[in-house]
């Protein structure tokens, strides 16, 4: 090798190492500590039906992905949940199972049907949390006077994902000494973007109405509750394994919030409702 090539191989080097040095890694630029306050795990009431296919919520979401993405992005935590169970009895247990395995990783949330479990649903939330400790309840649909009555009693926050934001708030102003964390900024996927307006006018006025940013297509939106809300009110969650933390953490980085602030979407507030 001739030394024009030398040196002209050499500077190509250094420009790769250069440009590799200035390009930021998936975790680096983290302020404190990161908790993805929305994950699902476990088995669900299809698992090991292959016909017809199933759908992937309602089958077998394994811990040990959503552990790799962490590491891979640099969540420090995970609150994990049921995935779709008819009852859930043993699907917390399950959720407990892993929490124990890997307990600097996971925080476990029960998950319960106001239908199907209607009536054991204290009980079994009393055990849950005192017995397993788990430390939170999510659920689909608006809270149960049952479900909302069991979580004030262990002193937990109540994550949901109600059919349309309205139809939750009587119940939300009803109990102001429980949490409760609308899932989506109230609107998977902004299925219907009116339903991220309405939920940010409801936390605005609800003061123990916080709103997850897990699953917002229609990104204007978390910036407009960025914009109007306290900081105290946005709550970091991706809603994974099948909706990638990845891209969820990269729009709270969007919303390009002062460190502080950030701080307390990405941890600081779940950890507060949690009393961690």
């Amino acid at each position: 090798m001739n030394r024009r090539e030398l040196v002209k191989r050499g500077f190509v080097v250094g420009a790769s190492l250069t440009l590799a040095s200035a390009a930021p890694s998936a975790g680096q630029g983290t302020r404190g500590r990161i908790i993805d306050a929305h994950c699902h795990a476990g088995h669900g009431l299809n698992f090991g039906k292959d016909n017809p296919p199933s759908d992937p919520w309602t089958t077998y979401n394994d811990p040990q992905w959503t552990l790799r993405r962490m590491e891979e992005v640099g969540i420090d935590q995970t609150i994990i949940f049921p995935i779709n169970n008819t009852t859930f009895q043993k699907a917390n247990e399950e959720i407990a199972g892993y929490v124990k395995k890997w307990p600097a990783k996971f925080i476990g949330f029960a998950k319960h049907d106001a239908k199907t479990e209607a009536g054991q649903i204290r009980a079994l939330l009393r055990h849950e949390v005192r017995d397993l400790g788990l430390k939170g309840l999510k659920l689909h649909g608006v809270p149960s006077q049952e479900m909302v009555e069991a979580a004030a009693e262990v002193g937990i926050p109540i994550l949901y994902h109600p059919p349309t934001v309205e139809a939750s708030l009587e119940v939300v102003r009803a109990h102001p000494k429980v949490s409760f964390i609308l899932a989506h900024l109230g609107c998977f996927a902004s299925q219907n973007w009116r339903q991220h307006v309405r939920a940010i006018a409801a936390a605005r006025q609800i003061p123990n109405l916080y709103l997850d940013t897990s699953s917002v297509v229609f990104v204007d939106y978390l910036e407009q509750a960025a914009r109007e809300l306290p900081a105290e009110k946005l709550i970091f969650g991706s809603d994974g394994p099948l909706v990638d933390v990845r891209v969820e953490l990269y729009k709270i980085r969007l919303l390009k919030l002062p460190p502080e602030k950030e701080a307390l979407v990405l941890s600081g507030n779940i950890r507060r409702l949690l009393g961690l």
